[in-house]
């Protein structure tokens, strides 16, 4: 049984067409991740990485009804902002729907280098591969229609430990707008905002 649910979960996402607005990423923002020791995302087998660093990585099994859920926070998105919100909601429901699997359902806001090895945490990198992750399905599903996947940015270092984040453009203005769930818990809506606002945040 497990195998029709895997087998039905993957026709649904191959049977979007590659190319321009799928989850394939380009060769810039694959080498961002491979620097920061991050795995590239393969929109048909996802893996949530948790305890700091991507130390544990847990594959997870996209059901039918985990896509349809994808496509329901999506489909009545009419514009750029309404995208964004779609992509706040799914990002803090994917968290909650992972969170057995990986162990984080108590997975805190800001966790420091206190809870490094900690398999129910995330630091910041954790959550810049994760959400780079669903956007890459999201993607491949065809549902991000308003913004492409972006290189993701850092602030800090040089006295302080650099920050990093997940990253999307909009595809009519050219804006950059982070994706950052590392200041919330587990299943919160991650900030949203443009980069430039972002890199002023502490």
């Amino acid at each position: 049984m497990r195998s029709r649910i895997l087998i039905g979960a993957l026709l649904l996402l191959s049977a979007v067409p590659a190319g321009a607005g799928s989850g394939d990423l380009d060769f810039g923002i694959a080498a961002v991740l491979e620097r920061l020791s991050l795995p590239v995302p393969d929109p048909a087998r996802p893996i949530v990485c948790h305890g700091f660093g991507c130390a544990y990585q847990t594959p997870i099994m996209l059901r039918p009804g985990d896509l349809a859920k994808f496509k329901a926070f999506f489909m009545a998105a009419e514009d750029a902002t309404d995208e964004r919100r779609a992509v706040a909601a799914t990002m803090a429901w994917f968290e909650k729907r992972v969170a057995a699997e990986a162990g984080t359902a108590k997975a805190k806001a800001r966790a420091g280098l206190g809870s490094a090895g900690d398999p129910s945490q995330f630091d910041c990198l954790d959550k810049t591969s994760n959400t780079i992750e669903v956007l890459s399905v999201v993607a491949r599903l065809g549902l991000l229609r308003y913004h492409v996947i972006d290189s993701p940015e850092s602030r800090g270092g040089l006295g302080s430990l650099p920050h990093t984040t997940a990253v999307m453009r909009e595809r009519a203005t050219g804006q950059k707008w982070v994706i950052d769930g590392w200041t919330h818990k587990n299943g919160e809506y991650p900030d949203i905002m443009k980069l430039e606002k972002w890199r002023t945040q502490s």
